[in-house]
């Protein structure tokens, strides 16, 4: 759960703050909770629309990711961050395709920072535990 938090509080903070550095017109609303419900948005329609090429293509969507070393991944970040835009228009501003991309690679590597970091605590506090026989 801790990670879960964490790595919806680290993209919340891109969203925020490293998104209008990407390109002037990458505007997002400047409330936490609104990048809270934007980066929600974002791995729900991400996950789902990954699932649907990959039902689609009957499995052959993750030979596709895979053979193009994740840049079919990008192009999914991308289209997800675009409809985002377009489902919060007061929210959020995506100025173009490009911006929606690099964007999606930001986020998702926060989300992987996070799950990286987390990961680390756990096995740091689990190890310490042993150590001291909880």
């Amino acid at each position: 759960m801790f990670q879960f938090i964490f790595s919806i509080l680290l993209q919340s903070l891109v969203v925020i703050f490293v998104f209008p550095l990407i390109d002037h017109g990458f505007r997002v609303s400047g409330s936490l909770w609104d990048a809270i419900v934007i980066v929600l948005f974002f791995g729900f329609l991400n996950f789902l629309l990954r699932w649907f090429l990959v039902l689609v293509t009957l499995g052959l969507g993750y030979l596709i990711y895979l053979l193009s070393l994740g840049l079919a991944g990008l192009l999914v970040n991308a289209i997800v961050l675009l409809w985002i835009a377009d489902l919060f228009p007061g929210k959020i501003y995506v100025p173009g395709f490009w911006a929606a991309f690099w964007g999606g690679a930001i986020l998702s590597l926060a989300n992987y920072v996070a799950k990286k970091e987390s990961k680390e605590n756990h096995n740091r506090d689990s190890r310490s535990d042993r150590r001291s026989g909880r």
